[in-house]
């Protein structure tokens, strides 16, 4: 089973934002010329020459506090289309979280007009088909349903998607529950819903498609509800694999940010690997993973072997217990005396290294400026194993490829990470 590693926190300390609805507005399906998002201006066509063919594959990319009630720092949000299958019965929610550490499109019902009708998925044995998608922060439960999903220009044509909080099934199963607590709401989940494009395709694989297993996919009858195996095929996915181009991963690029912080900062989400011309792999070392997408980061005289790249953090996670943690609310954050400027290694399954530097600063002086949301030097301890959480904060002044699964591009096969 892959990674389900969002960890996310809402920060107390910072302003709610303003004048975004989180919840978007119904529309017919966006253009798809590629005008407007990301790519920068386009050259004009020389005498005798067609005109180049637009970039259709970027969408905006945003680090702000997010929706009410979210509270955000570090949350890199993208503008999502939902539409109900072949039909221009559309929604764009915007504020969904873009996540490399999770698989799958899963939207807050919440934030969906009532217009959104979109088709239940029937289990394999009857009944609709719920999933309990299980993060290091809690859980998501909701129904599958199918979509067009629509970003920039791509198009994942009727995918399934998961509706958290879907008030059809509020009944939680226990062997969910059990699990942690929910997030199904925006201040649990902190966006509107989540856009994982890891590098492994299916959200649970081969695990689920036997016998079901309990925590995963679930057979509903009103409030009852069993366990049940789902073919890999069937299940929740990362939807770029589903685009038709474009379609062997996707690039991840921000800008640097000051030493204490931004108040917001826009980047590109960019798909594709060595498909068009705005992303070639170029010199970016490339660190394959295993099919958890996990490799090794050495740091400390530690070999940790579950180490992974995950802009579904907030923070770098690590253990250093020389590193003092804040005190009251921001306790799971460190907070040296003075800026730390660390370095660690990172060693792909090819064999591959590259040697990371990056600086660990106070927590409760990076919130001193209540509207600062975006920071490269925010970290606090691991979440347990022998794992480093490259959370959001290693995006910032670099560009991450991610690569699926079996996937070809440029630096190989998939799954890998680049940068």
């Amino acid at each position: 089973m892959k990674r389900s590693s969002v960890l996310l926190f809402a920060f107390p300390l910072l302003a709610v934002a303003c004048g975004s609805s989180g919840g978007g507005s119904t529309t017919p399906p966006p253009s798809m010329d590629g005008g407007g998002e990301g790519g920068g201006p386009r050259p004009e066509a020389g005498p005798g020459e067609d005109a180049p063919a637009p970039v259709d594959n970027v969408a905006t990319l945003s680090v702000n506090a997010g929706p009410s009630g979210a509270n955000s720092a570090d949350v890199p949000y993208v503008s999502v289309t939902i539409c109900v299958p072949g039909t221009s019965t559309c929604q764009t929610v915007e504020d969904v979280i873009v996540d490399t550490g999770s698989s799958g499109v899963r939207i807050l019902a919440s934030a969906l007009s009532s217009d959104i009708a979109l088709p239940q998925q029937t289990a394999p044995a009857g009944g609709s088909l719920l999933e309990c998608t299980q993060f290091d922060s809690g859980y998501t439960w909701g129904s599958i349903r199918f979509a067009d999903v629509k970003v920039g220009g791509e198009v994942a044509s009727r995918i399934q998607i998961q509706l958290v909080g879907d008030p059809e099934f509020a009944s939680v199963p226990s062997s969910c529950s059990s699990s942690g607590q929910g997030i199904d709401s925006v201040y649990g989940l902190g966006g509107n819903g989540l856009f994982g494009i890891n590098q492994i395709v299916a959200d649970c694989g081969d695990i689920c498609a036997g016998s079901g297993v309990p925590g995963a996919y679930y057979s509903c009858d009103g409030s009852s509800c069993s366990t049940v195996g789902v073919a890999v095929a069937a299940q929740v996915s990362n939807p770029v694999a589903s685009f038709a181009k474009d379609n062997n991963g996707a690039v991840v690029e921000f800008p640097t940010v000051p030493a204490l912080g931004a108040p917001t900062l826009a980047g590109q989400l960019i798909f594709g690997i060595g498909t068009e011309a705005n992303n070639a792999l170029g010199s970016a070392k490339v660190i394959t993973v295993d099919q958890y997408g996990s490799f090794t980061t050495n740091f400390n005289g530690q070999s940790l072997g579950q180490s992974f790249i995950d802009s579904g953090s907030n923070s770098l996670a690590f253990d250093d217990s020389s590193i003092p943690t804040c005190a009251g609310e921001l306790n799971f954050l460190f907070c040296p005396s003075s800026t730390l400027n660390l370095v660690a290694e990172n060693e792909g399954l090819n064999g591959v290294t590259s040697s990371v530097s990056f600086p660990v600063a106070n927590a409760d002086t990076l919130f001193e400026s209540a509207s600062n949301t975006a920071f490269d030097d925010l970290a606090g301890p691991g979440i347990g194993g022998p794992s480093f959480d490259w959370g959001l904060p290693f995006f910032m002044g670099r560009n991450v490829f991610v690569a699926i699964a079996d996937a070809n591009t440029p630096g190989g096969k998939g799954p890998y990470f680049a940068y």
